[in-house]
């Protein structure tokens, strides 16, 4: 990771003063909870030393030392310490050293909670808000990327954070450490440029009528975002289209893939769409923004009418980049040409790094993209 280890310590002490000096919108017990572990047999906690309790924190389950690990499995409905033998229907690991602690070797800050879940083990990162960003900015953009990007992705990403809080806040968990959220690393391979940002910007969020707006964001719109209507539903009316001339040349904002018919067939079948030889693949209906919002797959066992999202999904996200293409066949297989990379809605990520380098500051650039929101601070 650039930076290395004695760059991260640095970055470490600077954060600590910075959040001394800036003032704070969130208390210090501004939480939130991030699903970092789900439908596992066992996980393994090390990173000591830490203390393993039940949830109230005053039952001792294990007082692991510095250099061991705890093995944790599902006993019956509660959890168990193998290394101790004792177990509590939840569990809370907290560190004893202000180091981060590791559960399957990746390091998160704050606490950890394991709960058994239909069978499984889960566990659940309770982190502040801020240091949560921090573990966000570093992987959803590169770090070298110009500054007011940077603060553009704190900001959004932070009130993505506070709206899946608000939205669900006794969940099990707000937030996933994949991309159906934001992708979080925890605690590995903090950069002192992103974690710069997320200070610079500390408590800001995006507001519509006071509320926090669902903060969508994707890699490259390809020359128009989508409306959020078109994706999530009504409710997302605040989201609407634009026009990106930003994203015009960013990768993928032209992209062609050529599958054979056998590949699309397996992919829709282990979809859970039963699917015969196809024959053909005609776009029925597009968005205003000019996405495809449902096919029509003739196959030699019928007809599917499927979500164009969820076609996307089944042949894979990485293969068709979004829902913005056109399909031919040429007898063996079809070629989809296409534009942009992700669902389009909200903030192109290459759109504001492009915005950036031609010296557009943060706020500028999240008006571009959110023209309905305001930037402020969330009372809760």
């Amino acid at each position: 990771m650039i930076g290395g280890a004695s760059a991260r310590r640095t970055g470490r002490l600077l954060l600590a003063s910075l959040m001394f000096l800036w003032p704070s919108a969130a208390a210090a017990d501004d939480l939130v909870r991030v699903l970092v572990a789900e439908n596992r047999a066992t996980l393994t906690l090390s990173n000591g030393p830490f203390v393993v309790t039940d949830l109230s924190g005053r039952q001792l389950i294990a007082d692991v030392f510095k250099g061991a690990e705890a093995h944790v499995n599902r006993q019956g409905n509660a959890v168990l310490v193998r290394e101790t033998r004792r177990s509590a229907p939840a569990l809370l690991v907290t560190s004893r050293a202000g180091i981060p602690v590791a559960v399957d070797g990746r390091p998160f800050w704050g606490r950890i909670e394991i709960q058994p879940v239909n069978g499984t083990l889960a566990a659940i990162n309770l982190v502040e808000l801020e240091e949560y960003l921090v573990g966000v900015i570093k992987d959803e953009i590169p770090p070298a990327w110009p500054t007011e990007a940077a603060k553009a992705m704190a900001v959004a990403a932070r009130t993505y954070a506070v709206y899946q809080r608000v939205q669900n806040p006794t969940g099990l968990f707000h937030l996933r450490n994949t991309t159906q959220s934001q992708i979080y690393g925890g605690a590995r391979g903090e950069d002192i440029r992103t974690t710069l940002a997320v200070q610079a910007t500390r408590g800001q969020i995006l507001l519509f009528n006071g509320q926090p707006l669902a903060a969508y964001y994707h890699s490259c719109s390809g020359g128009r975002t989508e409306n959020g209507v078109e994706v999530f539903g009504t409710e997302f009316d605040y989201l609407p289209s634009v026009k990106d001339d930003y994203s015009l040349a960013c990768p993928h904002a032209l992209w062609v893939e050529r599958l054979t018919a056998e590949q699309i067939a397996q992919a829709l079948t282990r979809a859970g769409y039963p699917t015969g030889r196809i024959v053909s693949i005609q776009e029925m209906a597009r968005s205003q923004s000019g996405r495809i919002l449902r096919l029509q797959v003739q196959h030699a066992g019928g007809t599917l009418i499927v979500d164009s999202r969820r076609f996307r999904e089944a042949l894979g996200n990485e293969v068709i980049r979004s829902t913005d293409f056109v399909v031919r066949s040429d007898g063996a297989g079809f070629t989809f040409v296409g534009r942009g990379f992700g669902h389009g809605v909200g903030m192109s990520q290459w759109g504001a790094k492009e915005m950036a380098d031609l010296a557009f500051h943060y706020d500028e650039i999240l008006k571009f993209y959110y023209p309905l929101a305001r930037i402020g601070v969330w009372q809760r």
